[in-house]
């Protein structure tokens, strides 16, 4: 039986590149399930779903001084192909310091090459290593369009040995997308907290008891103002710049009249006394609530809903203006339950502040027990 020397070669060549990389992963060649490409198998990865827990989260990007926010997508796929690019980059640099070893006949002739071609091969091992390197820890490759131009990222992810993601404040949110990393928060908030639900995280709002604007740092309009002369104040305004009716805060109509009724029903929703759990009754109008904001967003896009929890005087003002937010918060999170995107949702609470009727009279009061729904334009 004859044996081809140069195929001899090749393989042998060939099992000492792969020799180093399988070291370098630190993974059994016969493990091979992973369902979230992480680089750890199943049978040890403690966090399997490392790729469910990163989609359609942001990485902040800083290039140059310029912050860029990266959405994330498809991260199984991506971890697979970043790997793979760093496979065909060093196969494609280990041929190339096999041409120039072969040329000067094995690496104990090296002295036969010019300076150029021994710094090439000092060079390839550098980079060869850099590699191995990669391949053994995670990196997500992203585009960002930096001073005009598609510019690749790499951000490197870093889970453990378990497979699991660093998560310094414990919130289930992890480091790498957590927007306030030190401080435990919802991750619907994408690990912050917005105590007052104005859409203004706590850690940036100057006020965070009490819900206000945005470009007021999160503290109320205290004026008397009305820019778009709806007769709603700028304060109470959700869109102070568009004319629109009081029933919907001050913004246009999105909804149709089938609509607004069933809004108007879910605004009475009930609650246990004295509670904000929702009682069972409740849940079918917040079930068609949740199908108008999906109608809703189909037709008109990206769309807010505000939730405003409001009590009758019975108790104390503290108690009800908790008991509000608390309510309003209920709701919210049951819409969430209904696959409504928390992002489109805010709620808070004014307690006994804004009375509809007079508080004399049961009646009175039931209608003044309340959570308010406003549907707007993103």
């Amino acid at each position: 039986m004859k044996f081809n020397s140069q195929v001899l070669r090749k393989a042998f060549h060939a099992f000492c590149f792969l020799l180093p990389l399988h070291t370098a992963l630190a993974q059994p060649s016969y493990i091979k399930e992973d369902r979230d490409g992480d680089g750890v198998p199943d049978v040890r990865d403690k966090c399997p779903d490392t790729d469910k827990n990163l989609n359609g989260q942001e990485f902040k990007v800083e290039l140059d001084g310029k912050t860029y926010f990266v959405k994330i997508a498809n991260v199984k796929k991506n971890f697979e192909e970043s790997r793979r690019k760093y496979l065909m980059d060093n196969s494609r640099l280990e041929k190339e310091k096999k041409v120039l070893l072969d040329k000067a006949g094995g690496k104990t002739h090296m002295d036969k090459l010019t300076e150029e071609e021994r710094q090439r091969i000092a060079d390839i091992d550098t980079i060869e290593t850099k590699n191995r390197l990669k391949l053994s820890n995670l990196h997500y490759i992203a585009t960002v369009q930096h001073n005009g131009k598609a510019t690749p990222v790499e951000i490197e992810i870093g889970v453990d040995d378990f497979g699991c993601l660093p998560d310094r404040d414990g919130d289930s949110v992890p480091d790498i997308v957590d927007k306030c990393p030190d401080d435990p928060g919802k991750p619907y908030y994408n690990g912050c907290n917005d105590r007052d639900g104005d859409g203004v995280f706590d850690h940036e709002d100057a006020c965070p008891d009490e819900p206000g604007l945005k470009e007021l740092k999160g503290c109320p309009d205290k004026g008397t103002g009305d820019k778009d002369k709806d007769g709603t104040i700028d304060k109470d305004d959700l869109c102070p710049t568009v004319p629109g009716p009081k029933s919907n805060k001050g913004c246009p109509e999105l909804v149709t009249e089938e609509q607004k009724r069933i809004i108007e029903m879910a605004s009475r929703v009930l609650f246990e006394f004295g509670s904000a759990e929702l009682r069972f009754e409740s849940l079918a109008i917040l079930d068609q609530l949740a199908q108008v904001i999906n109608d809703v967003t189909r037709k008109h896009g990206k769309i807010k809903v505000r939730l405003e929890g409001h009590t009758d005087d019975v108790g104390s003002n503290e108690n009800n203006l908790e008991l509000s937010r608390n309510r309003a918060k209920s709701v919210r999170e049951y819409l969430i339950t209904k696959g409504i995107d928390p992002f489109s949702l805010s709620s808070t609470g004014y307690g006994e502040e804004k009375p509809i009727t007079e508080n004399a009279t049961p009646e009175g009061r039931q209608k003044n027990r309340r959570v308010e729904i406003a549907i707007t334009n993103q």
